[in-house]
């Protein structure tokens, strides 16, 4: 490959190699006056996953650019894993991801072979159609909703899924989310720690603007201090851009109205999904809250959580006898939270 192709697919090991070529290593990544440009791509990849879901297309006209591209990568891994937060990691694998299948729709099919290679998906050509293995379909698209990624529903030949482009490059995209998202965050230590300092506090700011969309707060009058631990799961999952399974969606969805959200604002909350689409998204909220459709749906009964496997760490409160459903559980706490507020009114001195 062309140094320009290495600069967009840094994850490469020929860019690794492009890179140690060079005798650029980790200090020097870090503290070099040489990198500096590196480490400022590095801090703008993490940055612009946060607030775009992107990651940015630099120029890059010399090798030296290149040099300078290709090791933003690893630097904005650093950054992410020096902060270890969960939501982050989560965040990053997918901005990197999804401007990996935005550049990959304008290769040709020899050269998306070759990436998906180096991603371990076993891949070919037949007939000039794209083909994969179907163990790495079936792997990488079990998070994936909808019946055009059922393998019933594919054209499988001895053992292999034919697929045109976009989809092929889509499975892809979800090759790489996971991959990433493996193997964050790397181990750090206080010296690495302590030579990133600078850009770290800039990137958790940056962290706290992101999350505080979904804080309280951000949720009108509606408290998310007050939701059950499968709720705040659920908000967790949609905020860091996880697949949710359609139970689980349904189950946040029809929540969410029921305690007062906005529709719009429910529709927001998904717009980090892998796969959103604001039409289908709004279409499918709208039924679920009744929101011209007439028939409001209840939310799941803890029952029903629990069948669908999205019960996830229940506490004190759920294992008590008077909760069986999720809105139960927010009535209770929305109560002694009440009932807090007027005993600190009353005991505060006139």
């Amino acid at each position: 490959m062309e140094f320009r192709d290495l600069a967009l697919y840094p994850f490469l090991r020929d860019a690794t190699l492009f890179v140690k070529e060079r005798q650029l290593g980790l200090d020097d990544l870090i503290g070099h006056t040489i990198t500096a440009e590196a480490r400022r791509r590095g801090k703008s990849r993490v940055l612009t996953a946060l607030s775009d879901l992107t990651v940015p297309n630099n120029p890059v006209t010399s090798e030296d650019e290149a040099v300078q591209e290709i090791l933003s990568y690893p630097y904005a891994r650093i950054l992410v894993s020096c902060i270890g937060d969960e939501a982050l990691v989560r965040r990053y694998a997918l901005a990197e991801a999804k401007t990996f299948n935005e550049r990959l729709k304008k290769e040709d099919v020899t050269t998306i072979i070759a990436l998906a290679k180096e991603l371990e998906v076993e891949a070919s050509l037949e007939d000039g159609t794209l083909r994969m293995h179907f163990t790495d379909f079936l792997s990488y698209t079990s998070g994936l909703r909808g019946p055009e990624w059922k393998l019933v529903n594919q054209d499988m030949r001895k053992g292999f899924v034919l697929l045109e482009k976009n989809k092929f490059v889509r499975v892809l995209e979800q090759a790489l989310d996971e991959k990433i998202e493996d193997e964050l965050p790397l181990p750090v230590n206080d010296e690495l720690l302590e030579a990133v300092r600078a850009d770290l506090e800039e990137v958790i700011a940056a962290l706290e603007a992101y999350k505080e969309k979904y804080r309280d707060e951000g949720f009108g009058e509606v408290s998310i201090l007050k939701f059950p631990p499968c709720m705040k799961k659920l908000v967790a999952m949609a905020q860091a851009g996880q697949n949710m399974p359609h139970a689980g969606r349904f189950a946040l969805a029809s929540f969410l109205s029921f305690i007062g959200m906005p529709v719009d604002d429910i529709i927001k909350l998904f717009c980090s999904s892998p796969d959103f689409d604001q039409s289908k998204t709004a279409y499918q909220v709208r039924h679920i809250t009744g929101d011209g459709y007439g028939k409001k749906y209840t939310p799941p009964e803890c029952a029903t959580m629990r069948t669908n496997g999205i019960c996830f760490e229940p506490d004190e409160l759920c294992n008590g006898r008077r909760v069986n459903h999720p809105l139960t559980y927010y009535r209770i706490r929305s109560y002694d939270r009440s009932r807090d507020k007027k005993t600190d009114k009353a005991t505060k001195p006139s």
